[in-house]
């Protein structure tokens, strides 16, 4: 007995659709108006002063109107000087109930002059020393005026499809083909 056994596998289909997303952004419309800062600066360039009168003075280096008052001055004082020794010379002179011998008294010290010497520095005094000038700062703020108006996105979406289905359905076919007479014998 001979029997023929056909069999089909079954056989699936799957059809697949991946998910899509497609998103259109859009900037925002920005309006900026910006107000700058403002600087104003005003100085007067640093200067230095430097009074060297009284070192010039104490030195001997005068101006004509302190040469004119000086010597006026020590004029003065040797005038006086001279009147008080002129004075005191008379009234040696007209002490004569001293019965002293005032001429060659008077005559010795007429010619020794008295001389005082000394060491000094000079000036003794320093300079005056002072600064001028000046910088002064003025600002104002800048501002920024900002008016933003944001769009939202637009968002597409596609979601994902699967499909199954039957693309070939199983099946067995078994067939009789009868006896085969050479096997009988």
């Amino acid at each position: 007995m001979d029997i023929a056994i056909h069999q089909t596998f079954g056989r699936i289909g799957i059809d697949t659709t991946p998910a899509e997303i497609n998103i259109h952004n859009q900037n925002a419309d920005l309006n900026i108006h910006q107000e700058m800062p403002k600087i104003e600066i005003d100085q007067k360039l640093p200067q230095v002063h430097i009074d060297q009168y009284q070192c010039f003075y104490e030195s001997g280096l005068k101006n004509i109107f302190d040469l004119i008052h000086d010597e006026a001055e020590r004029s003065y004082q040797v005038g006086l000087e001279a009147i008080a020794k002129i004075v005191d010379d008379g009234n040696a002179l007209a002490s004569i109930e001293n019965h002293q011998n005032v001429i060659p008294e008077l005559a010795s010290q007429a010619g020794v002059e008295d001389i005082d010497f000394n060491v000094d520095l000079m000036p003794k005094s320093r300079p005056k020393i002072w600064f001028d000038g000046y910088l002064n700062i003025n600002w104002q703020e800048g501002k920024a005026y900002i008016d933003a108006v944001p769009k939202k996105p637009e968002i597409e979406a596609t979601r994902a499809n699967i499909n199954i289905y039957m693309l070939q359905y199983p099946s067995i076919k078994i067939d009789y083909i009868g006896q085969n007479v050479d096997a009988i014998v």
